[in-house]
């Protein structure tokens, strides 16, 4: 076997492969500042910067708390809201008489609210009282009025109204009885 000659180690392919890293070196991951060698007190102090980025448990548990405050906070303005528009919504039709309250309009309400000598009579449970003074302020006819439009029947209208006056005063009228359910039924029928 013959022996080849000798040839010198060449380190063009070691300068290749530096050249190559360098070239490439911006575009790894590591970055030129990281492969310096840091002190103990620098390595230290971008430790506690890190963990100053990350939030805490207890940070957390607060942001949580004050995102459920806030969600009850908007909840409760918005059925405050609600309720205050049904409200205004139900007392103006209820004023400009579209609605009854218990089957008695608002003026009549008013005026029975404005006498106080009906007034002490229905808190003082004085039944016989109250209805003297309905009359005497001329409630019944009212109330027929409001509700004339509604029955073609002269019978049927004033039934109903004592009806009316019977479940909030309790006063029945001469002409009709209770009957087990409540309800008034003429004497004459």
């Amino acid at each position: 076997m013959a022996r080849l000659p000798y040839r010198p180690k060449s380190w063009r392919p070691l300068r290749k492969l530096i050249l190559a890293l360098k070239r490439n070196l911006h575009r790894s991951r590591f970055r030129p500042e990281q492969l310096v060698e840091h002190t103990w007190l620098q390595r230290r102090l971008k430790e506690a910067a890190r963990r100053n980025a990350r939030p805490s448990r207890l940070m957390a548990r607060l942001a949580q708390k004050q995102a459920r405050k806030r969600f009850l906070r908007r909840v409760t303005l918005a059925c405050t809201l609600t309720i205050a528009v049904v409200g205004g919504s139900w007392v103006h039709l209820f004023v400009h008489e579209k609605v009854t309250f218990g089957g008695v309009p608002y003026g009549i309400i008013d005026k029975f609210w404005n006498d106080r000598i009906a007034r002490n009579a229905y808190f003082a449970g004085d039944r016989q009282g109250l209805h003297d003074r309905l009359q005497v302020l001329g409630v019944e006819e009212d109330i027929k009025d409001f509700y004339r439009d509604r029955f073609t029947n002269e019978y049927e209208l004033d039934r109903y109204i004592h009806q009316i006056m019977f479940d909030r005063t309790g006063y029945v009228g001469e002409a009709y009885e209770v009957n087990n359910y409540g309800q008034l039924i003429s004497v004459e029928y």
